[in-house]
């Protein structure tokens, strides 16, 4: 499969009829890797440990809360870092978090466009006050997270619910994640998989740019999909 790095010369016949995008949260969404990165470090000062490395950091951007903490911290500590986990003080993490830029525009157009959206991801119960503090919780559904469903990422029930959901087809839906669990994840699962600031990951699209990606999927709207017929959506 040949990857594509659009620009504002890339030709929209790249970019396929599309009935519905499935994004990830964190890193996709929403810039949450200080947000991550001071919470995660305050379970390592609770111990007494190093604060995280980068390798550290990384991880915990892509796994699910409790699987962070085990990579974390040494199993002595599992089980008093998952009582901390509920200490309310963490929760000003919250504050470090930034909507990704250009975003906005991106899932209004989709919604112009009667273009379905939903989320997956290994973030827990803190999804729906992040989507509120940005307003944008109202233009997704179904949103999964890691407590949805008995498998998570990079499992794939869980583009696998969205797509039931909708009754869709996979070469009917994208999915834009930023992390080797998304690639994987809507690998196993059959969809088209555009990588978000992610250059070293295997997929279709790499899009550095929400605006750029919206004046793509304009220009394809108006001189790709009219032409077959695809450019007007309908959706009960």
């Amino acid at each position: 499969m040949e990857s594509i790095h659009i620009s504002a010369v890339t030709p929209p016949d790249v970019v396929k009829e599309i009935k519905g995008v499935i994004f990830d949260c964190d890193g996709v969404l929403i810039n949450s890797f200080e947000s991550n990165k001071w919470y995660y470090n305050k379970f390592k000062e609770k111990f007494g440990l190093d604060l995280m490395d980068a390798e550290e950091e990384k991880a915990v951007h892509a796994l699910t809360h409790a699987a962070a903490l085990k990579h974390i911290l040494p199993e002595e500590f599992h089980d008093e870092a998952f009582a901390f986990s509920k200490d309310p003080s963490l929760k000003e993490g919250i504050n470090y978090i930034e909507v990704e830029e250009g975003l906005t525009r991106l899932l209004e157009w989709l919604r112009t466009n009667n273009i379905r959206m939903g989320i997956n991801t290994n973030r827990t119960d803190t999804l729906p006050l992040v989507l509120q503090m940005f307003d944008i919780e109202g233009f997704f559904a179904p949103m999964v997270t890691s407590q949805t469903l008995p498998n998570t990422k990079p499992h794939p029930e869980g583009v696998h619910y969205i797509l039931d959901k909708w009754k869709m087809k996979p070469e009917e839906v994208v999915y834009i994640g930023d992390t080797w669990v998304d690639e994987s994840c809507a690998e196993r699962a059959g969809v088209e998989f555009w990588a978000y600031r992610s250059p070293t990951l295997n997929a279709r699209l790499h899009v550095d740019s929400y605006w750029t990606l919206c004046n793509l999927l304009e220009k394809a709207r108006n001189d790709v999909w009219s032409s077959c017929g695809c450019g007007q959506l309908k959706f009960i």
